[in-house]
């Protein structure tokens, strides 16, 4: 147990302040990226749709079933700190898939601009749109943007943020990472709202190693 990498990530992120306080709270939109309450470690994850590229929805359920997922919400394509994130993943993609994983990368971006930034960015694995913001919302990661914000955004990188239904303010996910079994449980969480500090590739493959172990385990 010295050595579980798990139980140093679980430190460093309780450690960066996500509050995880008030389990009511999670499917609700925080008012800013500190105040969000993420799905924890054991809790089954929602079975919201996600878009393809072609438009198509998918679920985490059907999806969880064929394989383990490494799940990864990302703010969008425009976003310098993501594109970094979205690279060093690729770095890792035949480690993760040689272990079982497959690699899921949401972001509330619109499904039309998902092939285009798979290929401008040689990608092997899986984005898929969060556009109407359930995903973020019921994994406890959405929160609203400040106009001020979303203007900036606007302006300096040309993208238009998306809304969930009835909000007044545009909304993006905290950077976060979920690993998920076959029966579609939380085995590992990194969540921070700080969307410059991202979860080092070489942690995220310990994680998986010890996320798949104890699964084998649990299963037996």
């Amino acid at each position: 147990m010295k050595n579980n990498p798990l139980i140093f990530i679980a430190f460093m992120a309780l450690a960066l302040g996500v509050s995880c306080s008030k389990a009511d709270s999670r499917s609700e939109i925080a008012d800013s990226a500190d105040l969000v309450h993420p799905l924890l470690i054991g809790q089954s994850v929602p079975d919201v749709p996600f878009w393809t590229a072609e438009g198509k929805p998918v679920t985490l359920g059907k999806l969880a079933k064929q394989k383990p997922i490494v799940l990864v919400f990302y703010r969008g394509g425009w976003c310098p700190f993501c594109n970094h994130q979205l690279a060093e993943l690729q770095t890792i993609e035949k480690d993760l898939t040689k272990m079982g994983y497959q690699i899921l990368a949401v972001s509330p971006e619109l499904p039309d601009k998902l092939a285009s930034m798979k290929a401008d960015r040689a990608l092997n694995y899986t984005l898929l749109s969060d556009f109407q913001i359930e995903g973020a919302r019921a994994f406890g990661v959405a929160f609203r943007v400040e106009n001020a914000i979303s203007s900036l955004i606007k302006t300096r990188y040309g993208s238009e943020l998306q809304r969930f239904k009835g909000e007044s303010k545009a909304n993006l996910p905290v950077p976060a990472v979920f690993i998920i079994d076959q029966e579609g449980v939380i085995q590992f969480s990194y969540v921070n709202p700080n969307y410059q500090v991202r979860l080092h590739p070489e942690l995220l493959v310990a994680a998986a190693k010890v996320a798949l172990k104890d699964e084998n385990v649990r299963l037996k």
